[in-house]
C-alpha cells in the first residue's frame, strides 16, 4: 500500500507540471471586436410580453451580425435576427426578433417546460465566469415556452454506459436541461416572424462577486424546417471547443449579487388501493453565500418520481443496466461532480432522509460537496467476498459523502480531486463499521486547436464486515484530436476486480482496455446533405490475468442532412470471451431518423447478427432487434409519442426461437395552458405479462412551485389473457417556492 501512494505521489507531481507544459501550447480563441456589447442600464423594467413595443429596447444594446453554422457553415443566413440586450439592478434583459419570410411555416409548439421537442427556437448561453469551461443556458420557443439547463464543454451524452462506467460519444447538445431556475418569458407571432422576450433575474445565476461583470455570451437561432443554425459569434468547425467561441458582455453597473435565501416545502401523499392514505412533509432550504457560493439543505427530500423510466429490454443482458436521475436534489449541480469515470451515481441513494450540498466557484476553484444520509442503503461488496452470498435481510443505514474541487489552468482546461466516501453500518452496529473511500484526481488539456488529454487516476479502500481491501488503484487516459475533417480518439481503461466505488456506475471491472477510433468528414453543406462520416474503430479488453477476453473491429457511417434527418450503419467483427470460451460474433446496426414536419418525427432502428447466450452453458445463437420511435403533434398542443422495441433470439438464423420480446411505450400529453397539462403512460412487457398505466395532471407555475396528481396501475396478464391489478396508487405532491 505505502508503494502505491508513493507512486501515486510521484504521478501528481508530474501531472502538476503537465499544465504549464500544455499552457504555452494552447492558444485560445481571442474575442474580436465586433462580438462585444456592453449592455446599458434600463431606467424602469420593460413589460414581458413578446412584442417589443417598450420604447426602452430602443435604448438597449442591439446585435444583428448572424452567421450560418448549418447547414452551411460561414454563410449569411436565410433569415434576418435582432437581439436586443439591457438590464436593471435586478434582472437581465433580453428581446430576440426573429424575422421569417413564411411565419406559416414556423414550428411552434405549447408544451410543457423543458419538452419543447421540434421547434424553432433561440437559446442564450451566458458564461458567467467567461472560463469557456461551463454556461447557464435560456432557450424559448415561438410561444414563449421555456427551457433551461447546464452547458458544459466537457459533458459526454450516454454516461454510465461504457466499458468502464464513463464512456459515451460526443455530440454537440450538451445541455443538461435537468437544471430549473425561475426567468420570465414570452413570446409573440406576427406577419413578420416571431419575437420572444426574457428577464432572467440576477438571484438566478452564479457569477463573480466582482463590480463589474463580464460573461461570455453566445446566441443561437434554429430554423427546423430548413435544418439551419446560426450563431451571433461565428462558429467553426476549424476549432475544437464550443463556449471558446463566445462573444463577450459586459455589465459595469451595480447588480444584486447573491446571498438569496429560498425556502421550498412540499408536501406528498401516497395511498395504496384499500389503504389508508399516507401523508409525508419534507422541506428544502438553499441559501447564497455569495453570489457564487450555495450552500443547500433538505429534509425527508421528495424523491417521488413524477417522470417514470423507460422500460429496457433486461432479458439475457450480461451487465447492470443504467437509469438516469430523475431527484431534483441530486439534480442540480450534477455536472460538477462528473469526471472521466463516473464515481457519482446518486441513484444508489435510495433512501435519504437528509441531504446538504455545498457548490460554487470561488475565483479559478470550482467547489462541490454532496452529503446524504441513507435508511435503506445499497450493500458494500468486495470481489469474490465470502460474506456477499447471504441472503439474510439486514436492516442497514448508511451516510455518503463526496468533496470534488477543480481548479481552472487556462480556458477549457483543468486539474481536480475527488474523493467519495460510503460509510454504512449493520443494525446495532456503528454507523461506520463498514465503509468504501475512493480518492482520485483528474485533468482536462486543451492542446494547440484540436487537441485534448483528459486523464483520471483513482484509489480504493473498502471493509465489510470482516473483511478489507488493501489500496487498489485504478486509471482512465483519454487523447482526442477534433477538427474540420479528421478526427481520432485513443482511450485506455485500467479496473482491477477488487476496486470498488459504492457510489458509482461501473458496468463491467476487471478490464484493461485500450481503444481507438478515427473518422474523417466530407462537408458537402448543402440542403440535402450536410456531412457524411465514415469511421473505424478498434477496442481490445484483457481481464488482470493477461487474458483477451474482448476484440472489437467496427466500420460505420453516419450521414445527416435534410430537415434534421440523419442515417447512421455499422458492421461489427467481435470476439467475446465468456464462461472460458471464446465467441466469434459478427453484426450489423442501421438506424434513421428525420424530422420531414412541424406534426412528425420518427427513428427507425435494426441489428441482427451473432449473439451469446448468457448462461451457465452458454451458446452463440443469433438475434433480430428492431425498435421506431415516432412522436405525432396533430395539434400544437397535443403530442403522442409512441416507442417499441423488439427482440427475437434464436438457436441460430433461421431456427428455433428461444425469447421474443416486446416492449410498447405510449406517452400521450395534452398541454392545457403553458401551465396546465395532463399526461397518460402506458408501458407493456409481453415478456413479463406486465402493464404499467399512468395518469397525471400537473399545475407548474414556475420551477419548486407546483402540484401534481395522479394514479400509477401495474397489472399482469394471468394464463387465461386477463390483466390482474397487483397494484393501485393514488399520489399527489404539492410544492412552494419562495425566496428572498
Amino acid at each position: 500500500m505505502q508503494n502505491a501512494i508513493r507512486n501515486i505521489l510521484k504521478s501528481i507531481k508530474i501531472l502538476l507540471v503537465l499544465p504549464i507544459i500544455f499552457s504555452t501550447l494552447c492558444f485560445p480563441m481571442e474575442n474580436g471586436e465586433n462580438y462585444y456589447i456592453k449592455i446599458p442600464r434600463f431606467s424602469s423594467p420593460p413589460k414581458i410580453d413578446g412584442k417589443l413595443e417598450n420604447n426602452l429596447w430602443g435604448n438597449a444594446a442591439i446585435i444583428t451580425s448572424f452567421t450560418q453554422y448549418e447547414p452551411q457553415e460561414g454563410a449569411s443566413p436565410s433569415e434576418k435576427t435582432e437581439a436586443y440586450f439591457g438590464y436593471d439592478r435586478k434582472n437581465l434583459y433580453i428581446a430576440v426578433c426573429c424575422f421569417d419570410s413564411n411565419p406559416k411555416a414556423i414550428r411552434s409548439n405549447l408544451t410543457e417546460r423543458d419538452k419543447v421537442y421540434g421547434d424553432d427556437e433561440i437559446t442564450i448561453y451566458l458564461d458567467t465566469f467567461n472560463d469557456k469551461k461551463r454556461a447557464f443556458t435560456f432557450q424559448v420557443n415561438p410561444c414563449g415556452v421555456q427551457t433551461d439547463g447546464i452547458f458544459t464543454e466537457s459533458r459526454r451524452r450516454g454516461r454510465g454506459r461504457g466499458g468502464g462506467g464513463g464512456g459515451g460519444g460526443g455530440g454537440f447538445d450538451r445541455i443538461d436541461k435537468n437544471w430549473d431556475t425561475f426567468f420570465t418569458t414570452d413570446a409573440h407571432i406576427d406577419e413578420k416572424g416571431y419575437t420572444v422576450e426574457l428577464a432572467i433575474p440576477f438571484k438566478s445565476l452564479r457569477f463573480p462577486n466582482k463590480k463589474t461583470q463580464i460573461w461570455g455570451l453566445q446566441v443561437m437561432r434554429r430554423i427546423r424546417r430548413k435544418n439551419e443554425q446560426m450563431f451571433w459569434h461565428p462558429r467553426s468547425r476549424d476549432i475544437n471547443g464550443f463556449l471558446i467561441q463566445s462573444g463577450t458582455l459586459v455589465i459595469l453597473g451595480d447588480i444584486e449579487k447573491g446571498k438569496n435565501f429560498e425556502v421550498m416545502p412540499v408536501m406528498m401523499g401516497l395511498q395504496e388501493s384499500g389503504e389508508k392514505f399516507n401523508p409525508e412533509a419534507g422541506l428544502n432550504l438553499k441559501y447564497g453565500l455569495t453570489s457564487d457560493l450555495t450552500a443547500d439543505l433538505t429534509f425527508n427530500p421528495d424523491f417521488s418520481q413524477i417522470e417514470a423510466d423507460m422500460p429496457q429490454i433486461d432479458v439475457n443482458q450480461r451487465y447492470e443496466l443504467y437509469y438516469p436521475e430523475k431527484r431534483p436534489f441530486f439534480l442540480e449541480g450534477k455536472d460538477l461532480f462528473d469526471t472521466p469515470l463516473e464515481l457519482v451515481y446518486t441513484r444508489k441513494i435510495i433512501n435519504p432522509q437528509w441531504g446538504t450540498k455545498l457548490t460554487g466557484k470561488i475565483g479559478k476553484n470550482t467547489l462541490a460537496f454532496l452529503s446524504a444520509y441513507d435508511e435503506n442503503p445499497a450493500d458494500i461488496e468486495i470481489y469474490d467476498s465470502t460474506n456477499n452470498d447471504t441472503e439474510e435481510e439486514i436492516s442497514q443505514r448508511g451516510l455518503v459523502n463526496i468533496f470534488r474541487l477543480k481548479r481552472d489552468l487556462y480556458p477549457e482546461s483543468h486539474i481536480g480531486l475527488i474523493f467519495t466516501d460510503k460509510e454504512q453500518g449493520y443494525s446495532g452496529d456503528s454507523i461506520t463499521s463498514n465503509f468504501n473511500r475512493v480518492i482520485g484526481i483528474d485533468g482536462h488539456f486543451k492542446i494547440l486547436n484540436y487537441y485534448r488529454l483528459s486523464f483520471q487516476v483513482l484509489g480504493s479502500q473498502t471493509k465489510t464486515r470482516d473483511e478489507k481491501t488493501s489500496f487498489v488503484p485504478a486509471m482512465k487516459f483519454n487523447f482526442s484530436r477534433r477538427a474540420r475533417h479528421l478526427t481520432f480518439s485513443a482511450d485506455y481503461t485500467s479496473l482491477p476486480p477488487d476496486f470498488e466505488s459504492s457510489t458509482g456506475f461501473f458496468r463491467r471491472k476487471d478490464i484493461q482496455s485500450l481503444s481507438t477510433r478515427i473518422g474523417y468528414a466530407f462537408l458537402p453543406q448543402n440542403d440535402i446533405v450536410v456531412d457524411i462520416r465514415p469511421s473505424l474503430e478498434y477496442k481490445r479488453i484483457y481481464d488482470f490475468n493477461n487474458t483477451l477476453i474482448d476484440e472489437q473491429f467496427q466500420f460505420g457511417g453516419f450521414i445527416s442532412g435534410w430537415r434534421g434527418s440523419f442515417l447512421y450503419a455499422s458492421f461489427t467483427s467481435s470476439m467475446e470471451r465468456y464462461e472460458g470460451i471464446n465467441f466469434q460474433k459478427k453484426s450489423f446496426r442501421a438506424s434513421i431518423n428525420s424530422d420531414p414536419f412541424s406534426w412528425f418525427n420518427g427513428n427507425i432502428s435494426y441489428s441482427f447478427g451473432d449473439s451469446i447466450y448468457y448462461d451457465e452453458n452458454p451458446y452463440l445463437g443469433y438475434k433480430r432487434s428492431v425498435g421506431f420511435r415516432m412522436t405525432f403533434k396533430p395539434l400544437s398542443n397535443l403530442r403522442l409519442f409512441y416507442n417499441y422495441k423488439n427482440d427475437n433470439f434464436s438457436i441460430s438464423k433461421g431456427g428455433e426461437n428461444v425469447y421474443v420480446v416486446n416492449l410498447i411505450s405510449q406517452r400521450i400529453s395534452y398541454q392545457i395552458s403553458r401551465t396546465l397539462s395532463v399526461r397518460l403512460i402506458t408501458d407493456y412487457n409481453d415478456y413479463y405479462k406486465k402493464l404499467y398505466n399512468s395518469i397525471l395532471l400537473s399545475y407548474v407555475y414556475r420551477p419548486g412551485t407546483v402540484f401534481y396528481i395522479g394514479v400509477d396501475d401495474n397489472q399482469e396478464k394471468d394464463d387465461s389473457g386477463i390483466f390482474g391489478i397487483q397494484g393501485r396508487y393514488y399520489f399527489m405532491k404539492f410544492s412552494y417556492w419562495w425566496r428572498r
